[in-house]
């Protein structure tokens, strides 16, 4: 493999997408492996999920979660880098009585 091919492979991460429920039957899918340049934030995702799905986010009606931690959880917000492997779910707020 070339050094040019080498630098093409490490410019991408691979984000996996999981949606829940709702937002499973509003994306039609139960998750996806989607592609962003390396050093992409939560901020890019959202607007891929607006441009591919539909989905306005921040929306009080989705919860948003980066490997177990709900985007609001994190001091940089939206600013917050993404990493390869990471996994984001979408679904809707769970209530309790």
């Amino acid at each position: 493999m070339g050094s040019s091919q080498l630098k093409d492979i490490k410019e991408e991460i691979t984000v996996k997408l999981k949606y829940l429920t709702v937002v499973r039957d509003m994306t039609g899918l139960r998750e996806e492996c989607i592609n962003f340049p390396m050093g992409s934030t939560l901020q890019e995702v959202a607007v891929w999920l607006r441009e591919n799905h539909g989905l306005s986010l921040p929306d009080p009606g989705i919860m948003t979660i980066l490997n177990g931690k709900g985007w609001g959880q994190f001091p940089t917000g939206l600013a917050t880098q993404i990493k390869e492997g990471d996994v984001i779910c979408l679904f809707p707020p769970i209530s309790g009585g």
